[in-house]
């Protein structure tokens, strides 16, 4: 009797070690098979802000309509306009870089000209410049924006002036993309 019950129990190893080795098996070709369908995939991350509130909006609007929201606009023209004008000698180049990201591919030249020039013309005076918006009014219809604030200017470390400014920015939306179009400065500071 004890001899029958050594077999069973060798038998009942024997299949557990032989089920253990099919699911190993079968594992193991479902992570090949996700792992294959996932190497040709382009990945993407999306970040949730940490806190609520209003939330931005860009894309089509219908058939050769591309608009953006009010408040996508708004802080768009915040930082584009604080990175352009928030300039010295010293950080020309990454001033350079960050306008070509935020333009249009039509006027990624002539932005970037502009940073260029105003980088020379400063480094031969030793100045810097920083921009504080104070007020920003965008026009989602026209992806336009006109944004208000105080543009300081120091030369070596002697602040020279403090200026109201105002300026009037201009976007174009391609393939779901802002761009920056247009940067004037515009007379009057209101």
């Amino acid at each position: 009797m004890r001899r029958i019950d050594m077999d069973t129990a060798v038998r009942r190893v024997r299949d557990v070690r032989l089920a253990l080795a099919g699911l190993l098996v079968l594992s193991m070709t479902a992570n090949l098979a996700l792992t294959m369908s996932f190497a040709g995939r382009e990945t993407a991350t999306v970040l949730v802000p940490a806190v609520s509130g209003p939330s931005w909006e860009v894309g089509g609007g219908g058939v050769g309509i591309d608009r953006a929201g009010t408040r996508y606009l708004e802080d768009m023209a915040r930082t584009v306009a604080v990175t352009l004008l928030t300039l010295t000698p010293e950080n020309a180049g990454h001033v350079r870089l960050a306008a070509a990201r935020m333009s249009h591919a039509s006027a990624r030249g002539a932005i970037g000209a502009w940073v260029e020039a105003e980088a020379a013309r400063m480094a031969g005076r030793d100045m810097a410049s920083a921009f504080y918006p104070t007020e920003i009014e965008a026009d989602p219809g026209r992806l336009a924006v006109e944004i208000a604030g105080e543009l300081v200017t120091w030369i070596g470390r002697e602040e020279s002036s403090r200026e109201d400014r105002r300026y009037r920015l201009a976007f174009r939306i391609d393939a779901g993309r802002i761009g920056l179009v247009r940067f004037e400065q515009l007379e009057d500071a209101k």
